[in-house]
Order: C-alpha cells, then sequence, then structure tokens
C-alpha cells in the first residue's frame, strides 16, 4: 500500500475513531473494564492500519491484580497504541494543556488520567502526591522516563521524577522497552511506514526497601535494562515492511 494513502487511512481512522468512542468512553466512565476493552481495541484498530506486526515478550511479567509503575521508552505516539493493548488498566499521566484539548480533554478526565502541572514547583509538588496516593489507592501508572519522544529512536536519560514517585508509592517498576515504533512514524514526521514492531516487559523491580537517597542507584539500575535490550534488539532489528 502507498504510503501517502497508508497515512491517510490512518489519520482518518484516529479521528473517526475517536469521535465514535467519545460517547461510549462517557457512559462507561466508571467501569474499567468497559474502558480498558475499549482502549485495547482501539489500539489494535491503529496498529492494524498503520501496518504493524507486534511481538510482546514477557506477558508473564504482568500480573492484572497488582499495580505498577510503568515504565516505557518512548519513540513514536505508537507506544501509546500498543501499550493500549497490554491486559492491565492504565491510569496515563498528562500535562495539564492536555486536559484543555477538546474531545481528547474530556477523555482523558473520564479515563481518570493524572494531571501533571509543570508550571511551577510547588504545583508540580502536588501533582506529584495526587499521584503517589492514586497509586497507593491500587492504581497502575505508565511513564515515560526520557519526558519526550526520542527524534533518533536511541535512549534519552531518564529523568528523576518517576523514581521518585515509585519509591514514595513504595510501587514495583515494570520496564518495558520499545523496538521499531521510530520507523512507524519518528517524531517530527506524520506519515505513517508499516513496520515490525518488538516490545519486551522485564520482571518487575521493587521498591518497598527503598528511600529517596537510593533514587539516582535506582534510575541507572533501570535504564541499564533499557541499554541491554535495545542493544538486543539493535543486533536483530524490526524490519519496516514494503
Amino acid at each position: 500500500m502507498p504510503i501517502l494513502l497508508r497515512t491517510s487511512i490512518f489519520w482518518l481512522t484516529t479521528i473517526f475513531s475517536l469521535l465514535f468512542f467519545f460517547p461510549f468512553i462517557f457512559i462507561f466512565r466508571s467501569r474499567k473494564k468497559a474502558i480498558h476493552r475499549i482502549g485495547k481495541f482501539w489500539g489494535n484498530l491503529l496498529l492494524f492500519v498503520s501496518g504493524v506486526r507486534l511481538n510482546i515478550s514477557g506477558l508473564e511479567n504482568i500480573d492484572p491484580r497488582r499495580s505498577y509503575i510503568i515504565m516505557a521508552n518512548h519513540q513514536s505516539y505508537h507506544d501509546i497504541f500498543l501499550l493500549l493493548t497490554l491486559p492491565i488498566f492504565i491510569h496515563w499521566m498528562a500535562k495539564r494543556e492536555l486536559f484543555r484539548i477538546p474531545v481528547f480533554g474530556s477523555i482523558l478526565k473520564w479515563i481518570d488520567a493524572i494531571s501533571i502541572d509543570r508550571t511551577n514547583k510547588a504545583k508540580t509538588y502536588v501533582s506529584i502526591k495526587n499521584a503517589v496516593e492514586k497509586i497507593r489507592s491500587g492504581a497502575t501508572v505508565l511513564i515515560f522516563p526520557e519526558g519526550t519522544r526520542s527524534p533518533t529512536g536511541d535512549l534519552l536519560p531518564f529523568n528523576k521524577g518517576g523514581f521518585s514517585l515509585a519509591i514514595l508509592s513504595r510501587s514495583p517498576i515494570l520496564p518495558i522497552t520499545i523496538y521499531g515504533t521510530h520507523n512507524v512514524m519518528p517524531k517530527g514526521s506524520l506519515m505513517v511506514h508499516p513496520s515490525k514492531v518488538e516490545v519486551l516487559i522485564n520482571p518487575p523491580i521493587e521498591t518497598k526497601s527503598l528511600n529517596l537517597r537510593d533514587r539516582d542507584q535506582l534510575r541507572e539500575q533501570v535504564q541499564r535494562i533499557f541499554e541491554r535490550n535495545l542493544t538486543g534488539s539493535k543486533n536483530n532489528p524490526p524490519k519496516m515492511l514494503a
């Protein structure tokens, strides 16, 4: 399929599916299982129209009865779609500005996303405190520790905030390494290219015995896991498909 045609189909599907699911998300906003099924279907739909062939290893490391702080590297917007397909309900953390976007902002509120206000340190602290309380109540939260999409697909330095959150909430970190979505839609591009994508889920890392003095060591430990996984993926990289 020509790239321009595939890209057009992807964006039309994205827009119309959001509008289609909008009332259903509102109706079922208090039912996590229903919201999870909608998100899973939507994620799989957009991966399909993008021509993504997804291979996930390590699903046995996810226990739906537990809560985690999921940490994933960030190569593309398509990371979000594939994370939606996981067998666990995720509370997304999003910048406060995203909640102001019509339709999308309403959906973020209805799925109980966590607003992060970075306008000043005091508001950031309140946001983190609210996130800690939600995690302690049993929520699984997703964090991209790089803080942004990598323009090259290579791993960026990890920010400290997510590791402070993990230690303060005493929640295990679930590392999820993504490789290949940079081929599908790299940062700075709206074009969609079919590609194979590899996902590796490592065993969770417990944080109950840690305190904030251990934060840098924990960050280095987790970053080494991602570096090792990505090095292995580069030795046998997913291929772009015609």
